[in-house]
C-alpha cells in the first residue's frame, strides 16, 4: 500500500484546506481582531503586552524583586532591538531572545498564527516551559518536543509549506495539553512535562513565550481565552473499578451496535479479570434532549456506574453551524451530566463523530462544512467535561485523523464514516471504541510474558506459565488480546483500519520479551503462525497482539463477540419496544398502584433476561491455553 495508490489525493487535501479556512473564518473578522470570548495578546501595531525573556522559571523565582526588575529592564531593551511589529505581524530578526507575554496564564485556549522560513525552528512555551514545536522538519510541527515519558511527536503532519501561515490552537488544562495545527489534531490531551525541573509537575501558571532559535520568525492573530479552574481529575488513571456496569448511549450510530459491541468485547475479554458488565442504549435519530428525557426510565434499572454518551450528529441539524445549535446541544448535555451525577454514576462525555470526506453527499452541505459544525459541538462537549471534571472522548478528531491517514493509502472511496457518510462500517467503529476506551483511562496492558532462553519464563496481567523449557512456553490466559478480522482493504473489516489508528499500541499490548538469545535473531511461533524478529526487538519487547493478528485467541474471541452481538440485539428491542413505553403507560395509569407494580415486575423480568444473556457471555469467556515457541530462524 502506497500513498500513490490514492485515486484523488487532491480531493482529500482540498477538504483539509477547506476545514482550515472554516477554522480561520470562525475566529474573527480580520487579522489581530479577537473572536468573541477571546482576548488579543498582540494588537497588530506594537509590542504592548509583551516583555523580554529573563532566565528560566526557577532562576526567576530565586531572584529578589529588585534584581528581577533590573534584569527585566535589560531584557526589554534586547526585545525592542530584535522584535518588531510590521505589517500586522510580530517579526523576529533571529538575533535576540524569546518574546514573552507580560502576564502569566494557567488554563487557557490559545490561538497563534506562525510562519517560518526554510530550516526555521521555533516553538511556543507554555507556562514558561518548552514547548509546542515549530520547525521545518518532515516530522511535522505541534509536538511536545521536550516530553520524555509521554508522547512528544505530532499525531499527523499538518504543516503548510514553508513560507505560508499556519495556525495553532493550544488548549492547556491542568498538566495536559491538546494541540491543533491548521484544524487537525496533532496532540491529544497529553501530559506536558516540566523541562526545567524534571522531577516536578509543570508550573500551575506562567508566561507564554514565542521561542527564539536563531532564525527569522513571524507571528500574528494571537488570541487567548482563559479557562476557569476545573475540578481535578486524574485523567490518566483508570475510570473503571472491578464489578462495575457501563451504559453506552447514543443515536443511530450507537444503535448500529458496533462500537458498543467492541467496547463490551474489550471490557469483558481484554479485562476479564475485572468482571465488568455493559449495556447499550442506542436510539436511531436521537438527539441529546431525547436521551435526557428517557434516561431515568430506560437506564436506571441497569444501575450503571459509568455512562458514555455520543450525541451531536443529529443535534447539528445537518446544516452549517450557528450559535443556536450549540446552545441547545450544550444545554441538553449539561442536563444529562446532572442527571447521571444525581443517579450516583459518572460519565464519559463523548463528542459527535465525523462525516466522511468522500461518501457524505448531502445537497448544499459539503463534508468540511458539516464537520466544522460537529467540531463546534466537540468543543462544547469538551468544555462540559472539563467543567464537571469528567473524562472526554474525542471521537470527532480521531475519526478525522483516521480518514486523513487512510484515504491517501487505500483511496478516497475507502470510507471511515460509512457508505452514507455518517454511519460507519466496522472500521470506523473501531476508531470510536478506541476514543471511548482511551477516555476511560485504560492503560492498554493486556499482559506481559518474559522468556529467558537460559532459564524459565514469567507472565503477568492474567497470564500464567504452565511450563517452560528450551524456549517453549505453555500458558493459561484469562485476559484475551483484542482480535481483528477480515480484508485489510475493506471498510467492513476491523483489520483494515489498524494502520491508521493506534489501537494496538495504546490499548492492546500483549508484550513478549526474550532474554539471553544466542543468535542475532529468533523465530517466534504462536499458534499456527511464525515470524522472525531481530534480537534487539525481542529484548525490548514485541506486541504479540499486533504481530500475530491470527492467533490462538482469534476463534474464542469471534465466538464471544457473536454472543455479545446477540445480547445487544436483545437490549435494543427490550428498550425500544418495551421499557421506554413504560413512561406513557405510567402516565396513563395515573395513581393506579397495582398497575405500577405490574410494570415494575415486567421491567424486572426484562432486565433479568438481559442479565442472563450477560452471564451467558461471561460463562463463555474461558481461559485459553496456548504455546509460544522461540527458536532458531
Amino acid at each position: 500500500m502506497t500513498i500513490g495508490s490514492c485515486p484523488s489525493p487532491r480531493r482529500i487535501a482540498a477538504c483539509a484546506l477547506t476545514l482550515c479556512v472554516l477554522v480561520a473564518a470562525a475566529r474573527g473578522a480580520g487579522d489581530n481582531v479577537a473572536p468573541e470570548g477571546y482576548t488579543a495578546l498582540f494588537n497588530g501595531t506594537d509590542l504592548a503586552g509583551w516583555k523580554g525573556l529573563v532566565a528560566d522559571p526557577p532562576a526567576r523565582a530565586a531572584m529578589a524583586p529588585a534584581r528581577l526588575a533590573e534584569e527585566q529592564g535589560k531584557a526589554d531593551e534586547r526585545m525592542r532591538a530584535h522584535w518588531r511589529a510590521e505589517n500586522g505581524a510580530l517579526v523576529f530578526d533571529g538575533k535576540g531572545d524569546s518574546l514573552c507575554t507580560a502576564g502569566d496564564y494557567a488554563d487557557f485556549d490559545l490561538y497563534v498564527d506562525w510562519k517560518i522560513e526554510p530550516k526555521g525552528d521555533s516553538g511556543i512555551y507554555l507556562r514558561g516551559s518548552p514547548q509546542v514545536q515549530i520547525w521545518d522538519n518532515p516530522i511535522g510541527s505541534g509536538g511536545l518536543y521536550n516530553n520524555q515519558k509521554n508522547p512528544s511527536g505530532p499525531l499527523f503532519v499538518a504543516d503548510r509549506p514553508v513560507g505560508q501561515w499556519n495556525t495553532f490552537r493550544i488548549i492547556m488544562t491542568g498538566e495536559r495539553v491538546t494541540v491543533y495545527l491548521n484544524g487537525i489534531l496533532v496532540v491529544d490531551d497529553t501530559p506536558f512535562e516540566n523541562y526545567w525541573e524534571r522531577g516536578k509537575p509543570i508550573y500551575p501558571a506562567g508566561q507564554i513565550e514565542l521561542q527564539n532559535h536563531g532564525n527569522t520568525l513571524y507571528f500574528k492573530n494571537i488570541y487567548i481565552r482563559e479557562l476557569p479552574a476545573a475540578p481535578a481529575r486524574a485523567a490518566s488513571s483508570p475510570l473503571l473499578k472491578s464489578g462495575q456496569r457501563v451504559a453506552v448511549a447514543g443515536d443511530s450510530i450507537t444503535e448500529q451496535k458496533l462500537y458498543s459491541r467492541f467496547i463490551e468485547d474489550y471490557l469483558l475479554m481484554c479485562r476479564a479479570d475485572m468482571n465488568l458488565a455493559c449495556m447499550q442504549f442506542g436510539w436511531g435519530g436521537e438527539r441529546a434532549p431525547g436521551f435526557h428525557a428517557r434516561f431515568a426510565n430506560d437506564c436506571l434499572a441497569f444501575k450503571p456506574d459509568v455512562v458514555t454518551t455520543c450525541y451531536g450528529m443529529n443535534d447539528g441539524l445537518y446544516r452549517s453551524y450557528e450559535p443556536g445549535i450549540g446552545g441547545a446541544y450544550g444545554q441538553s448535555m449539561r442536563e444529562i451530566v446532572r442527571a447521571v451525577a444525581a443517579a450516583g454514576a459518572t460519565m464519559v462525555v463523548g463528542s459527535p463523530g465525523a462525516v466522511d470526506l468522500f461518501t457524505f453527499r448531502w445537497a448544499n452541505l459539503p463534508p468540511p462544512v458539516y464537520n466544522d459544525n460537529l467540531a463546534h459541538l466537540r468543543d462544547i462537549a469538551r468544555d462540559i467535561a472539563r467543567e464537571a471534571g469528567l473524562p472526554f472522548a474525542n471521537v470527532h478528531d480521531h475519526m478525522m485523523l483516521a480518514q486523513l491517514r487512510a484515504k491517501p493509502v487505500l483511496g478516497e472511496a475507502y470510507d471511515v464514516c460509512g457508505g452514507d457518510g455518517f454511519h460507519p462500517h466496522p472500521n470506523g467503529h473501531i476508531v470510536m471504541a478506541y476514543a471511548f476506551l482511551k477516555a476511560m483511562g485504560l492503560d492498554g496492558t493486556v499482559g506481559a510474558i518474559t522468556v529467558d532462553m537460559q532459564g524459565g519464563a514469567t507472565a503477568s496481567g492474567g497470564h500464567t506459565v504452565l511450563s517452560a523449557a528450551k524456549g517453549a512456553v505453555e500458558l493459561r490466559s484469562v485476559n484475551y488480546p483484542f482480535c481483528f478480522f477480515g480484508d485489510e482493504k475493506s471498510p467492513s473489516a476491523t483489520q483494515s483500519i489498524l494502520p491508521f489508528v493506534p489501537f494496538n499500541e495504546d490499548l492492546n499490548r500483549l508484550t513478549l520479551v526474550v532474554t539471553n538469545l544466542a543468535g542475532d535473531s529468533a523465530k517466534v511461533t504462536w499458534g499456527a503462525a511464525s515470524k522472525v524478529f531481530p534480537r534487539a526487538r525481542l529484548e525490548k519487547g514485541i506486541n504479540l497482539a499486533a504481530e500475530f493478528l491470527d492467533n490462538p485467541f482469534s476463534e474464542p474471541f469471534r465466538k464471544i463477540d457473536a454472543l455479545v452481538a446477540k445480547k445487544q440485539e436483545y437490549e435494543t428491542a427490550m428498550i425500544k419496544e418495551a421499557v421506554t413505553r413504560f413512561r406513557w403507560i405510567r402516565t396513563a395509569l395515573g395513581d393506579d398502584a397495582e398497575g405500577g407494580k405490574a410494570l415494575d415486575a415486567l421491567r424486572d423480568k426484562l432486565f433479568a433476561r438481559q442479565r442472563a444473556l450477560h452471564e451467558e457471555v461471561r460463562a463463555a469467556i474461558a481461559p485459553v491455553t496456548h504455546t509460544l515457541a522461540i527458536g532458531a530462524p
